[in-house]
């Protein structure tokens, strides 16, 4: 999750977590890959009508990974002692160069949807009438767009403003925006849930974002504050977790938070897929004993400890951006080899072929991009080491600074 150092007697990295984050982002590729090959509409029972809905759109998958963002950065803030300077210029190194080749590739692929929305056998389904919009979003103001890309803030923007402004040219980004938020704030956020006056600060906060965040919904919701409950449920599991690793604890607490979040997603209706994912994700590396509970999220950790969802973990970031050029190269290539192919084989072309293409790019883009400028950007908080006491004390002090 981190590569920070440890605290005293607490783990660096949370490997579960990256188990979990592999999940989604394959999640929302299929997703994808269902959407656009005439999936959107609901092919299951009417009973099971909803299930679907939650699966083809991966909403809930989105809203896990904000709070395990919330969770990932109270890590970081917590186990590095950074300047704000520092805490950014590593968020810079670490989303930027990715993000920005997959913009790229967003931007390039983004001249041949219209040549998909018109041709495919399944151009008249709800998910292409939605594409269609943003194409013409984009090709109204394609200039503006990238221009809002490039900052990371077009989820700031309104839809009075520019419509469509965080969907466009590469449209899983629209939480990458909101990602870039939180993270402008994130040290800030980490300091004030520490006293009531800071609490209360930020619950106003939230509470606005929630209550008065329709000029926002642009037309995915990617304004910080509008999301900010979410970033807290992974603060307060940060919090939890800490307190926990710091010793024995009262061990039914971890049974209780665990249950309290899929409760409440249930009971209250507020996210419940998201809550119970990451009620589950987050259960199996704090819940102990021998109850059911704990042999049941025993057996999920053994899963998201696995090497393939490890490895999957590590190219998630990749893998969440890229997939969506890459579909669209693939749409592109098949209906010009046959016009006619029907919406199920054009699926199964996709997953046979597109998720093998999307994990092999990834991973690319992990070993090239990803991981040599976070690499690059960890240099800079390497302080060199004193070196031993030279005759010339000034050159001594010139290589301790």
């Amino acid at each position: 999750m981190t590569d920070a150092p440890p605290a005293a007697n607490k783990p660096a990295r949370v490997d579960e977590l990256d188990g979990l984050r592999g999940l989604l982002a394959l999640w929302v590729a299929v997703s994808h890959m269902l959407a656009w090959t005439g999936h959107w509409e609901n092919p299951l029972p009417r009973r099971l009508a909803g299930a679907w809905e939650v699966f083809v759109s991966a909403d809930p998958a989105v809203s896990t990974f904000i709070i395990l963002s919330g969770f990932a950065i109270s890590f970081l803030i917590h186990h590095r002692h950074q300047s704000y300077v520092g805490f950014m210029r590593g968020r810079v190194f670490r989303i930027y160069p990715v993000y920005l080749f997959c913009l790229a590739l967003g931007i390039g692929t983004s001249f041949l949807v219209p040549s998909i929305l018109a041709t495919a056998t399944w151009k008249q389904t709800i998910y292409f009438e939605w594409l269609r919009m943003f194409s013409d979003w984009e090709n109204s103001a394609f200039a503006k767009h990238v221009f809002w890309h490039l900052t990371l803030l077009n989820g700031v923007l309104t839809k009075d403003y520019l419509p469509g402004a965080n969907g466009t040219l590469l449209a899983p980004a629209w939480s990458i925006t909101l990602e870039w938020q939180y993270y402008l704030v994130a040290p800030f956020i980490a300091r004030g849930v520490r006293s009531s006056l800071g609490l209360l600060a930020i619950g106003a906060v939230a509470w606005l974002g929630v209550t008065y965040s329709q000029p926002w919904q642009n037309t995915q919701l990617s304004f910080m504050p509008s999301n900010l409950p979410l970033f807290l449920i992974g603060i307060a599991s940060y919090h939890l977790y800490a307190k926990l690793s710091e010793g024995p604890a009262f061990r039914p607490l971890t049974s209780i938070w665990t249950v309290a979040l899929v409760l409440t997603g249930l009971i209250a209706g507020w996210h419940p897929v998201a809550l119970t994912a990451w009620a589950v994700g987050f259960g199996c590396i704090i819940v102990k004993g021998n109850d059911p509970l704990a042999r049941l999220l025993g057996i999920v950790r053994g899963t998201l400890l696995h090497p393939a969802l490890q490895w999957l973990g590590k190219i998630s970031f990749p893998v969440y951006l890229v997939h969506w050029p890459v579909i669209i190269l693939l749409l592109t290539a098949l209906l010009r080899i046959k016009p006619d192919i029907g919406a199920k084989p054009a699926f199964l072309v996709l997953l046979g072929a597109g998720i093998p293409l999307v994990l092999i790019g990834a991973w690319l883009v992990h070993r090239i991009i990803e991981k040599p400028f976070m690499e690059f950007g960890k240099k800079f908080d390497r302080r060199p080491k004193k070196e031993p006491l030279a005759e010339n004390p000034a050159i001594t002090g010139v290589a301790g600074d």
